[in-house]
């Protein structure tokens, strides 16, 4: 919850001459307003994004399924993801969350596929909705992500 706190010694006072006006003010001051009304302050939780394409018209080369990522508070996240037809896999990483972007961390791998680097994935959140979110200007699919409960 967000209470918010103002003191109006510093006001101008020609507006506080209306006792109407400040009385509204004031009104508005100690209005409690949630957490969720103004839409989610974090990506903690988990989050499962699946296929938008039905099975039988994934594209040959793609794999159907879905990947969800856990956020918790202290940083870390845990990524899983199920496919169809291949093998899932699952791993632990990192994130850093300064609203409305995220950093990731990845591994970027060589076109050799002999070495790997470790990158952040900087994105932008934009939650659609209480529990969904879709990740915008980001090397992750911009697919919707739906919150878990």
């Amino acid at each position: 919850m967000f209470i918010g706190v103002m003191s109006i010694q510093f006001w101008p006072k020609p507006w506080l001459e209306s006792s109407l006006a400040a009385g509204s003010a004031l009104i508005a001051l100690l209005v409690v307003v949630p957490a969720r009304a103004a839409g989610p302050s974090s990506i903690s939780g988990c989050w499962t994004q699946t296929s938008l394409v039905p099975y039988a018209q994934t594209p040959p080369g793609k794999a159907w399924g879905s990947r969800t990522w856990c956020f918790r508070p202290d940083g870390t996240m845990t990524s899983v993801r199920i496919t169809c037809g291949r093998s899932g896999w699952d791993r632990d990483g990192r994130y850093r969350w300064r609203r409305p972007i995220v950093w990731i961390s990845d591994v970027d791998t060589s076109d050799d596929g002999k070495h790997q680097t470790k990158v952040w994935r900087r994105c932008r959140v934009s939650f659609r909705a209480r529990d969904r979110m879709v990740l915008e200007n980001c090397y992750f699919s911009s697919d919707p992500w739906v919150r878990e409960h």
